[in-house]
């Protein structure tokens, strides 16, 4: 009841460029199982060749393996066979709303972000959008699988209802911070 009204799934046609924000990754260099199922929904769009473009967004630093989360992502999608020069990475900043205007500025003269898909987890959709619009960015944001709606055992719960309240708090913070 709480998760629906945080998901936004807008239809989307050809664009300029996709970027996948990322949830992080391990110490090793592997990228969570949140931003694994980003990716696959970004690689998803590619393959129907939606845009030819991807930018990884997000840079936490993965210590162990000495790169950042959105390198990571990159080499990810690499190893699935996109091409090296049609993967960018946003990687100097570590939230959200950090992360899109970062980018934003980065890829400003390279990109209309208004001709563009924001891919993130179905719950991160709906503070997502609240960026891009409070940025007059008209974007499509797109939801990833929002497999924690299946969620079956009392341990996967928790963590949807653990997710979830973190969300609604997320968003009553960007609007007291005026992100959203």
């Amino acid at each position: 009841m709480l998760y629906k009204p945080l998901i936004v799934d807008e239809t989307v046609g050809n664009s300029e460029v996709i970027v996948v924000l990322t949830c992080g990754g391990y110490d090793s260099g592997l990228p969570t199982f949140r931003t694994l199922v980003r990716l696959r929904k970004g690689l998803e769009l590619y393959s129907r060749k939606v845009s030819d473009k991807i930018i990884c967004a997000g840079g936490d630093q993965l210590i162990e393996a000495g790169i950042s989360s959105s390198q990571s992502m990159k080499e990810t999608l690499i190893s699935y066979g996109v091409p090296d020069e049609n993967i960018l990475v946003q990687d100097e900043t570590i939230n959200t709303y950090n992360d899109i205007t970062y980018l934003l500025n980065k890829y400003a003269d390279k990109f209309d972000f208004d001709n563009s898909i924001f891919v993130t987890s179905s719950y991160h959709t709906y503070r997502t959008k609240k960026i891009l619009e409070k940025k007059k960015i008209d974007a499509s944001v797109v939801s990833a699988e929002p497999y924690e709606l299946g969620a079956i055992y009392w341990s996967e719960k928790m963590d949807l209802f653990k997710e979830v309240a973190r969300e609604y708090m997320a968003i009553c913070y960007f609007k007291i911070r005026g992100y959203i």
